[in-house]
């Protein structure tokens, strides 16, 4: 079975703020590490500017990458005409910025808001996801949405799949965060919903030396992807950093040591299950 293996560049974002990496280095460094694509946080883009995302194109291909995706840091949880317009506008900024690198995929969230109000704003977040999936469409662009925790609209599978049937676009499909999902059972949560999934997240937190997780298992993970045929790109998250305690350089440090070992990691389970 093919796969692509990318990653995203959250898994540096510490690295980013601290200036000790730049757009075209994080390419460098993906593929040092043997990857085939990178997933570009909008903000990790030094410019969305048409002439900067061309030469960061060109420098991905140079360097053997494609640009597996961009993510939009979006939230349709806005209460105000004024707000969610902004968002809306915001997400198609990303599909344009998506179009020029020569993505397929944008990522985005429905959002969040406060849970007493969440029922109120729900169809408000499935409106403004129609219209963003329509500019897709012209576009040729894929929006995955990625459920999340921490109060927002798609906490856990049977939400996601409510919402993504409401919007019910071709254009608008899942982001298969490994992670996120709150379900009792994760697992049956990630089988649940596979069959909507176009874009992967392997979500990878706390990995020793050895490769050694506990929070996640990720053999039973592979296996449901494999079982399940699944073929779209694979975008390793490293957030191990977020467990430590300390400032900034302590976490840009741990990027810059565990990193490399998740993608081992991944790859080794890759050859197991593809």
């Amino acid at each position: 079975m093919a796969f692509k293996l990318s990653a995203i560049t959250w898994s540096h974002h510490y690295s980013f703020e601290l200036g000790l990496i730049d757009d075209f280095g994080l390419i460098d460094l993906y593929a040092k590490e043997g990857l085939s694509g990178i997933e570009f946080i909008d903000g990790h883009i030094k410019s969305l500017e048409s002439d900067h995302l061309l030469k960061l194109k060109k420098y991905a291909l140079d360097k053997g990458l494609s640009i597996s995706a961009i993510s939009a840091g979006n939230s349709f949880g806005q209460e105000t005409e004024e707000g969610m317009k902004g968002q809306i506008e915001y997400v198609k900024k990303n599909i344009d910025a998506g179009v020029l690198l020569g993505a397929e995929v944008v990522r985005v969230f429905a959002g969040w808001a406060d849970p007493k109000i969440q029922g109120k704003l729900w169809q408000k977040a499935v409106d403004a996801m129609k219209e963003c999936g329509r500019y897709a469409e012209t576009k040729g662009i894929t929006l995955a949405v990625e459920p999340h925790n921490h109060g927002g609209f798609l906490p856990d599978s049977l939400k996601t799949i409510k919402f993504l049937n409401d919007v019910n676009s071709q254009y608008v499909k899942l982001n298969l965060d490994t992670g996120n999902y709150m379900d009792k059972n994760m697992y049956k949560a990630i089988e649940r919903t596979i069959d909507y999934a176009v874009y992967c997240h392997i979500k990878i937190h706390k990995i020793t030396k050895q490769g050694y997780m506990k929070d996640f298992d990720l053999e039973k993970i592979f296996k449901i992807l494999s079982k399940n045929k699944y073929r779209g790109w694979l975008s390793i998250e490293y957030e191990g950093q977020e467990f430590l305690k300390g400032d900034k350089n302590k976490k840009a440090k741990n990027e810059k040591e565990f990193f490399k070992i998740a993608v081992k990691k991944v790859k080794e389970l890759i050859k197991k299950y593809y």
